[in-house]
């Protein structure tokens, strides 16, 4: 659970951004738009095939439904829109998400009890994604988990059944909030207009909140007062921040209809009051969403800018896209409102991707993104692994991967890479699973990874589920910012969008801006993007070529391996 909700975890690590019961809703709100001419109707094959590879490898969803899949879905590009929608909506009734998630306490529950390490890693996937989606905080469940499993003072675990506890305390039970935070006075200005919002502006804070207050210095200071939201309810005060602070940009917007020169403002701190609860909290903003991409540290960024300005060969048109699109990506970074995030984001992709004349854009911009995002995926599975093998005791890491034969001189990662391929490694490996103890997680994940890596048809399968998942999420990402701009609506899962729209986007320009800086040299966009599809093509016929992998062809699944040779 903490490596779901942890901010930085790989994206492959992650929960999905909708199972079952979610996409299902997602399809009959399609449905919704195609009927009221906002999308194309072509758009919805693709959310049912994700619906029923989703249901497929699903077993809280498939243990809920009184029929063969094939009489909810029906995909058939002739079946009117009418009868497929009626279908879907007995399937999201079938599916509801209550219904869902008590099925999927009940399976954990049976899972952790008899110690099922692979269904507790799919049901914990499917309980996150379906709790974020039915409204709770991903910030509020990882301070759960946290406080939990590691600070509790009142709690210790004592079984397995002991899972009882932490599951009920993360259960979407709906709650009246009050949110209090430190506004600027400009706000007062708009007194009379604030109540629309069930916004109060008040001098002081009721008396309940001021121990907290001053344990925390939430004071006011000269040109600052105290405003109440009022009328939240949602699962946690994480949400009741977000929805209050939601209301706060929306005053704040229409006031800048009238006055561009000058912005209502606000403390990111805020204190709470939950209707159940004695005790009041104070409540930061939430990390933004895309400031949880990967960071280079400080000296290595500053190298590698060095690097970019002193050898990058784009020259004209192409030069003057790139600084557009890092522009697009700026604006991202720096602006805290989800929708505007998401917007740029997409515009950026859009931008980076070269126009062709013919056939449907968003079918052109996964083609050509996708090349980027997997011929690196193994590569950054095996990275990742390692890195947190040398987060767990770098010393014995480096004992243990000193066992592999034929690896010296090899940096860490590809020795990881040889430890999980080769069975002819199985007793090293088997000495890192005796290691690891207690650590069960990066055991598994270790097993999980050496079972696919072992053997090339079972990376062909890795890769090719990934191609599937990202082609879909990159189809979502242009239906929610068509959503946005046609519709208002944003859903709840945006975050996610945001998240893997921005490592698409990143992974796409730090290996072009490699294409351009290193030997290859390339000059613009259109070159990068047919150098990439003819690596991608030769890392395939290559991966085609191997019944086994052994020391000799294995190294070339690593990012320097991999890729044709300079004419």
């Amino acid at each position: 659970m903490e490596e779901l909700l942890f901010d930085y975890t790989l994206d492959s690590h992650k929960p999905l951004a909708l199972n079952p019961p979610f996409l299902c809703n997602e399809a009959l709100l399609l449905i919704r738009d195609i009927e009221n001419d906002l999308i194309d109707e072509e758009n919805l094959g693709h959310v049912l095939e994700e619906l029923i590879w989703s249901i497929q490898g699903d077993q809280i969803a498939k243990s809920l439904l009184d029929a063969d899949l094939d009489k909810y879905v029906l995909i058939n590009a002739e079946t009117p829109l009418k009868d497929k929608k009626i279908r879907l909506e007995v399937l999201s009734r079938t599916l509801e998400s209550y219904r869902y998630l008590d099925a999927c306490y009940d399976k954990i529950n049976t899972a952790v009890v008899n110690i099922r390490k692979k269904e507790i890693d799919v049901l914990s996937r499917s309980l996150i994604t379906t709790l974020i989606n039915m409204g709770i905080s991903k910030q509020y469940l990882y301070s759960k988990t946290i406080e939990h499993f590691y600070l509790g003072t009142d709690f210790k675990l004592n079984c397995n059944e002991d899972i009882d506890s932490y599951l009920h305390s993360i259960y979407p039970y709906t709650h009246d909030f009050q949110v209090y935070f430190i506004c600027s006075d400009l706000i007062n200005t708009v007194k009379e207009s604030v109540k629309a919002f069930k916004v109060a502006i008040m001098d002081e804070l009721p008396e309940d909140l001021n121990k907290l207050a001053n344990d925390k210095e939430f004071h006011s200071k000269e040109g600052e007062t105290y405003v109440e939201v009022k009328g939240i309810r949602c699962g946690d005060p994480n949400t009741a921040r977000e929805l209050a602070d939601r209301r706060l940009d929306n005053l704040r917007d229409l006031f800048t209809l009238f006055n561009h020169k000058k912005q209502i403002e606000w403390n990111d701190r805020t204190l709470i009051r939950q209707c159940c609860l004695d005790n009041p909290v104070l409540i930061h903003a939430p990390k933004n969403s895309m400031e949880k991409g990967f960071d280079m540290k400080p000296d290595k960024a500053s190298k590698e800018l060095n690097n970019l300005i002193k050898k990058f060969a784009f020259k004209g048109g192409s030069f003057e896209k790139f600084n557009r699109i890092v522009d697009f990506h700026g604006i991202g970074t720096t602006n805290d409102i989800s929708e505007n995030q998401l917007l740029n984001i997409w515009i950026a992709i859009e931008t980076l991707v070269p126009t062709h004349s013919g056939g449907s854009k968003i079918n052109k911009i996964t083609e050509m993104v996708i090349p980027f995002l997997l011929v690196n995926y193994v590569c950054r599975l095996v990275e990742r692994f390692s890195a947190d093998l040398l987060r767990w005791n770098g010393y014995k890491t480096r004992s243990i991967l000193k066992r592999i034969p034929k690896t010296k001189g090899l940096k860490i990662y590809e020795k990881a890479l040889h430890l999980l391929a080769l069975k002819e490694n199985e007793k090293v490996l088997d000495e890192l699973y005796a290691a690891l103890g207690d650590f069960h997680l990066l055991r598994y994940r270790a097993y999980q990874l050496s079972e696919v890596l072992n053997q090339p048809e079972r990376i062909k399968e890795l890769l090719e589920q990934h191609k599937k998942k990202v082609s879909w999420q990159i189809r979502r990402i242009y239906r929610t910012r068509n959503l946005i701009v046609h519709s208002g609506r944003t859903p709840k899962h945006i975050h996610s969008l945001i998240e893997n729209g921005h490592d698409y986007l990143d992974q796409v320009l730090f290996e072009i801006i490699k294409m351009s800086t290193g030997e290859y040299r390339v000059r613009s966009f259109d070159q990068a993007f047919e150098l990439a599809k003819l690596k991608y093509s030769v890392f395939n016929k290559k991966l085609r070529e191997y019944d086994e992998f052994n020391n000799e062809n294995i190294g070339f699944l690593l990012r320097e391996k991999w890729g044709l040779t300079r004419p």
